[in-house]
């Protein structure tokens, strides 16, 4: 049996993470098209937000002449994220990759990233491609609705970051018990929710705020904008190199995004302004990288791994809709 080394060779594939996949993957490639690019962190736990609290806004009444007034001493909080591992292999025989017969003997079409040429599905590039398409998937799922977990061993319970969704704690509009809605109804909810946002965050929208949505509730959204007469049909914009829908509610123009990860009878409202992708590199390695595993035989063995975790910001500046389940305007 044939034994040989780990290759030197360290292929980096952070920038295909945010283009692969036969899913649409929309948060991580709005968060990956946002910012621009990942920010790397220095450890595992990472803050999103360090907060401080102010008295409530008032006139002074200072007399001439006055002392000094009674020093205030105002105390840090932090909340914080971590980074969780994406680990794939692939391991490809020499006979799969020469016989490309596959059911029969027509070769199928590569990996949509391959621009539409012809290849052996059992080569170890068509094989780390679709690994990364599904590491793709798993990092869209978590970053929106992964639950938080931070254990003192990662070797013992596995780390896991908190997604946008699950991080929403202040901002939430529970309209589940009520009766099914028409079109001013929804829109009503809809609005209550970017008012309640405004509210705690002190902030108008701008263009990084998005709504995002099931199918249904997609639907639910433009059906309620569109049957307002006085309002525009929804438009377009380009982000991150995809076309957005847009819709005008009284505080501002939202982005308007299919996210099929999205549960169903929720609609998020997120500040992507102020969220990102962060990423732990591995020294000598990077953020997530593809690398060769010994040689044991007669296949071709390879990791890819990475370190990556949702960095959602202050949670107070998204909010989430709860309407009732299976409602279809």
């Amino acid at each position: 049996m044939a034994t040989g080394q780990v290759k030197s060779t360290i292929v980096s594939y952070l920038g295909e993470l945010f283009q692969s996949g036969r899913r649409p993957n929309m948060l991580l490639r709005l968060l990956g098209g946002l910012q621009g690019q990942v920010i790397e962190v220095k450890a595992k736990e990472f803050p999103v937000g360090v907060f401080w609290d102010l008295r409530a806004p008032a006139q002074p009444a200072i007399l001439e002449g006055a002392n000094a007034p009674t020093a205030q001493h105002r105390t840090l909080s932090q909340a914080t994220n971590v980074v969780q591992i994406f680990h794939e292999s692939v391991d490809a025989t020499y006979l799969a990759q020469s016989d490309q017969t596959v059911s029969g003997v027509v070769p199928i079409p590569q990996h949509s990233g391959a621009r539409g040429q012809l290849q052996n599905p059992r080569d170890v590039s068509f094989q780390v491609m679709a690994a990364l398409d599904t590491i793709a998937q798993d990092a869209n799922y978590s970053f929106l609705r992964g639950a938080y977990t931070n254990p003192a061993d990662p070797s013992g319970t596995a780390l896991k970051t908190r997604g946008l969704l699950t991080s929403i704690a202040t901002n939430v509009v529970d309209q589940s018990a009520e009766a099914a809605p028409n079109a001013a109804t929804y829109r009503g909810w809809v609005e209550l929710l970017v008012r309640t946002v405004i509210q705690t965050n002190g902030y108008n929208p701008d263009d990084t705020w998005t709504l995002m949505a099931d199918t249904t509730e997609f639907n639910n959204l433009q059906a309620a904008y569109e049957s307002l007469a006085s309002n525009r049909v929804p438009e377009s914009r380009e982000v991150a190199g995809m076309k957005i829908r847009q819709l005008y509610t009284r505080f501002g123009i939202l982005n308007l995004v299919l996210e099929p990860d999205m549960p169903a009878d929720t609609v998020g409202l997120f500040n992507l302004g102020v969220a990102g992708v962060v990423g732990l590199p591995v020294p000598n390695k990077g953020v997530l990288f593809e690398e060769a595993l010994n040689k044991t035989g007669s296949s071709d063995k390879t990791q890819i791994y990475g370190q990556l975790g949702c960095a959602h910001g202050p949670e107070f500046c998204h909010g989430k809709l709860l309407v009732p389940a299976a409602s279809s305007l």
